[in-house]
């Protein structure tokens, strides 16, 4: 927000000066100065009452009188013999057809004469004055408000601005993060103009899209689930009758695609059920250095690596559903498992206020182009397709819906083991 004020703040300024500076062309260049008009009229005013008053009682009372008026208007008054005239004062004086009997130079300075025309004078404000000085301060001071007031304009505008932004931005980061039934208020007070009526059609779009995805991907593995169980069965009927080698070793091969459709299937419905916002979410209060002891012999049954697991003894109690986040331990070891060389480590700790279980293997590891995708469903970073180590690319994308239900984060990396290090980090 304080770059959003800093650009709003500069842009009125340069719009200002760039205001400004129109004027001036404007008036000043392109049309004529009245202001320099007027003072003039002014000035050459002040010189015929001097010369009337020079003709009537002499020079001596109409010096007196230009010593009372420069003196009442604290102006400052200096003689200059016509020899020392500067060219361009001694150029206007000399010609014919100028329009007033003064002059002024580029310092504002004002430049005349009475009737002795030896003797030029010049006017000007005296600068160490009270009154002028007053006024310069006054000049200043409005520069100061005027900026000011471009400052305090800017703040509160794009303080405004911002609680808006803020809000709707609260709400895209809740849509993200997969509430589908986020939308942004499109209260008067709360709207940034169209801004929020069209993220909200967005976001009906995008729901009814992914409902209908959801929808889909569960009827059709609800449909696939019947043929596939009596595809099994018949081969398994098949397998029992009298066949001989060739035969056999073609029904042994329709019942191994067969288990890989059932497992896909289940999968696919497990993922469906994860995914959607209204499943059975039973989060408990889980002490975890117990929870993962009870559970370890059993992940250690999974694998067929050497697994070991690090954590200590005083490990936090965190918010989860036991079933959901014992899911996601074993995917992890089951995705390490089939990745590893010869060493799996889970380490839990915690972290400030969170808990890390993060799962490390001493495989290949996973290129670091593969890690914005690795927990999308069917990716694979596995180029060969053996679908008897990468998998089905569900296993990781069920981990990471699970971990959202469990608003925590999952990530990856690269492990000091030499292979990945799959991270899953929840609040405690």
């Amino acid at each position: 927000m304080r770059r959003i004020y800093l650009e709003f703040f500069f842009g009125l300024v340069i719009i200002f000066f760039a205001s400004l500076v129109t004027y001036v062309v404007l008036v000043y260049e392109i049309t004529d100065d009245h202001d320099a008009i007027l003072s003039e009229r002014r000035a050459d005013g002040l010189v015929d009452m001097l010369d009337i008053i020079e003709a009537t009682s002499g020079t001596d009372a109409a010096l007196d009188a230009l010593e009372a008026y420069t003196h009442k208007v604290e102006f400052a008054l200096e003689s200059h013999p016509v020899e020392r005239l500067p060219a361009v004062v001694k150029n206007y004086f000399d010609g014919t057809d100028r329009q007033f009997d003064v002059y002024y130079d580029g310092d504002d300075t004002l430049w005349f004469h009475l009737a002795d025309t030896q003797v030029f004078y010049t006017l000007q404000e005296d600068p160490e004055s009270p009154l002028h000085r007053a006024i310069a301060f006054e000049d200043n001071l409005l520069i100061v408000f005027l900026f000011a007031g471009f400052a305090i304009y800017s703040f509160f505008m794009v303080w405004f601005l911002s609680r808006r932004v803020r809000a709707l931005e609260k709400t895209a980061l809740q849509f993200a993060g997969g509430d589908l039934n986020a939308r942004a208020s499109t209260r008067s007070h709360q709207r940034v103009g169209t801004l929020n009526r069209t993220f909200n059609h967005m976001a009906d779009r995008i729901s009814n899209l992914v409902s209908s995805s959801r929808a889909l991907t569960n009827a059709v593995a609800h449909e696939l689930r019947t043929p596939v169980f009596r595809i099994q069965w018949q081969a398994e009927l098949l397998s029992e009758s009298q066949l001989d080698s060739k035969q056999k070793q073609k029904v042994v091969s329709i019942i191994e695609d067969t288990d890989e459709m059932a497992s896909l299937v289940d999968e696919l419905l497990y993922l469906a059920r994860v995914d959607h916002p209204n499943t059975l979410f039973t989060p408990q209060a889980l002490d975890m250095s117990v929870w993962l002891s009870e559970q370890w012999p059993r992940w250690q049954t999974l694998s067929t690596k050497s697994l070991s697991l690090e954590a200590p003894q005083d490990l936090p109690r965190v918010e989860a559903d036991p079933h959901l986040l014992k899911r996601v331990i074993t995917n992890l070891i089951g995705n390490a498992d089939k990745y590893a060389t010869s060493q799996i480590v889970m380490r839990v700790y915690r972290d400030e206020s969170q808990l890390v279980i993060a799962v490390h293997d001493d495989g290949e590891g996973v290129e670091e182009p593969h890690w914005p995708f690795i927990f999308d469903a069917f990716y694979s970073a596995d180029r060969s397709r053996d679908k008897k180590r990468s998998g089905y690319g569900l296993g990781l994308a069920i981990v990471k819906q699970i971990v959202i239900r469990h608003r925590g984060q999952v990530e990856i990396n690269h492990s000091d083991l030499g292979g990945a290090c799959f991270r899953v980090i929840l609040p405690c």
